[in-house]
């Protein structure tokens, strides 16, 4: 690779660490759940164990504790502040995760060029930015996810026992740290080995080793999620398969079985999808452009005016400033033709498939578990795989002979990228539709002194709540008690804070804006007759330029209740 290679994946790595660390300098909390796991973490730290008391909410957390382990260790070895080493860490090492998009390019391509490009697209789009740029779970979870799909096409082939062996120590760390990142892992897997043997006429020897190792990789999770993580096992397993939870340790059997039966069918019948891959010219590609956008374009806007589907979370507006990545992704199109011929070619394209199957199977069902949303991020790490190679070879069929025209081409792409895309990484309260991830330090010292002055059930957002949740393991009342919060009528409302036992509620100027009481909610402004309500009728005992706290009883509004 060139020098000007070398100098511009050093500068994407670059980029992606400082933009998704520009949110922690701003909040001393990024993330609406980011309280939940500062608080785990203190308490491994605080307690020297995993399991300790499953207080509050998220009562499966404790069983997926490789980000607070790793927080935790850092703050004991380092001596950092816990909250830093919490916040930062993950972030940090998720910075580094374009690099696995270089490292599978480049060994498809054998190019750095299409690799850069690649790596460029992914570490520039927003929600990649946005999601990773919070400290949680799937962050480490994602970076995981990742290297072990990086190591299983760089290396695999070449380093067998060395590299299987460090694929079992990172599936094992992912399998501790992140269910979700773990099941797209596994998805994608099981994708690349079903159309790789699909689209083969002969046995492929990595297939064979991948096979091995995704019998031991599902098996090892799904014991973990039963017998260990006991309620993610016996809560979302049994939940979601209406059967005891252990009979899933069957479904890798089952699957390679049907899998096996379909190959025999396919190869002994000799049977080929009609679809030519291999032409290629300005038709060709306009025509596949055209029935993309006839098919997302419209999914694009009714999400956008209606909301997202299970969860009715409406952004508006907001989300045609992410339209840019829809138009960049068509480049990616050209790159049916070309990565059909690669021999890790298939296997790309069942990360695609089976990824996109979960998302229709998630959409068909309105499944919690398989929100839309949830597959965006793993969705878009392997859109970028195709965007990087097909813009390349797209400019390739445009003139393959001038080097100038190309760079010009290349630089108006990353221009787009910059210019249209990454300003909407981190929108306003209001182009978000109300949403906000951030505590800031004056809702903080709100928090402390909650701790230390009430006792009792505190009423605020699911952020607040977290916050103080973090600090102080005060009882709250996120979930609970919609009338308090957003009712027109005062006499309600107080009705509403006496039957959910809330001695003190509190708000800040994010509230005012946009309060979420749960993460799957739209954000709504909280209504400003019933805060002149409680203005008027309860004592006002903390206040601040950014956050008020109201006592609820032994007040003037006593005789309301």
């Amino acid at each position: 690779m060139k020098k000007s290679g070398w100098f511009a994946l050093i500068a994407i790595l670059s980029f992606s660490i400082l933009i998704r660390t520009i949110p922690l300098y701003d909040f001393t909390l990024w993330g609406m759940d980011c309280g939940e796991y500062l608080y785990y973490t203190h308490r491994l730290v605080e307690n020297g164990r995993i399991y300790g008391s499953i207080d509050g909410w998220g009562t499966a957390y404790p069983f997926f504790p490789g980000m607070f382990i790793l927080g935790g260790s850092f703050h004991l070895l380092t001596g950092t502040d816990l909250i830093i080493s919490t916040t930062f860490i993950p972030v940090l090492i998720s910075g580094f995760s374009p690099l696995f998009v270089f490292l599978i390019v480049h060994k498809l391509m054998d190019d750095w060029r299409p690799a850069i490009l690649s790596t460029f697209f992914f570490a520039a789009l927003p929600p990649i930015i946005y999601s990773y740029s919070q400290p949680r779970p799937e962050t480490i979870g994602f970076f995981l996810m990742a290297l072990i799909l990086a190591l299983n096409v760089t290396l695999l082939k070449e380093h067998k026992k060395k590299v299987a062996g460090l694929m079992v120590f990172s599936v094992i760390s992912l399998v501790v740290t992140h269910h979700l990142s773990m099941y797209f892992f596994l998805l994608m897997l099981l994708g690349g080995l079903f159309v790789s043997r699909l689209w083969r006429n002969r046995e492929w020897e990595l297939d064979k080793d991948r096979t091995i190792l995704y019998i031991l990789f599902t098996l090892m999770t799904l014991i973990y999620w039963v017998y260990f993580a006991g309620p993610f096992g016996g809560n979302r397993l049994e939940g979601a398969l209406v059967f005891p939870s252990y009979s899933i340790l069957a479904v890798p059997f089952l699957v390679l079985i049907v899998i096996e039966l379909l190959v025999r069918v396919r190869r002994n019948h000799e049977f080929y999808v009609p679809i030519n891959f291999h032409k290629q010219d300005y038709r060709s590609f306009l025509r596949f452009v055209a029935i993309m956008a006839i098919i997302v374009v419209p999914i694009f806007i009714h999400i956008a005016f209606t909301g997202m589907p299970v969860k009715d979370i409406r952004l508006g507006t907001a989300l045609f400033f992410y339209s840019p990545i829809i138009a960049l992704s068509a480049f990616g199109v050209p790159t049916r033709k070309v990565i059909k011929a690669l021999q890790e070619g298939p296997s790309i394209i069942g990360w695609l498939a089976f990824i996109l199957i979960s998302l229709g199977i998630g959409a068909l069902f309105n499944s919690n578990s398989l929100l839309g949303i949830r597959h965006a991020t793993f969705l878009l790490f392997v859109v970028s795989i195709f965007f990087g190679i097909g813009l390349f070879y797209f400019l390739m069929m445009f003139n393959p002979a001038d080097e100038k025209i190309k760079t010009v081409a290349l630089s108006l792409a990353i221009f787009l990228l910059v210019a249209s895309v990454v300003p909407a990484s981190f929108p306003s309260q209001e182009r978000a539709g109300g949403y906000t991830e951030g505590v800031e330090s004056e809702d903080m010292e709100t928090v402390f002194w909650l701790k230390s002055s009430t006792t009792g059930k505190i009423g605020t957002d699911h952020r607040m709540s977290a916050a103080a949740f973090s600090v102080g393991n005060k009882n709250l009342t996120w979930t609970e008690g919609e009338e308090m919060y957003f009712s027109s009528n005062l006499s309600i409302a107080l009705l509403d804070l006496k039957e959910n036992n809330v001695s003190y509620i509190a708000w800040d100027e994010e509230m005012l804006e946009g309060t979420a009481t749960d993460p799957g909610q739209n954000p709504k402004p909280l209504n400003q007759d019933l805060k002149d309500g409680y203005e008027e009728n309860l004592y006002r005992v903390y206040g601040s330029e950014e956050c008020d706290v109201y006592l609820t009883r032994g007040t003037l509004s006593d005789r309301k209740f």
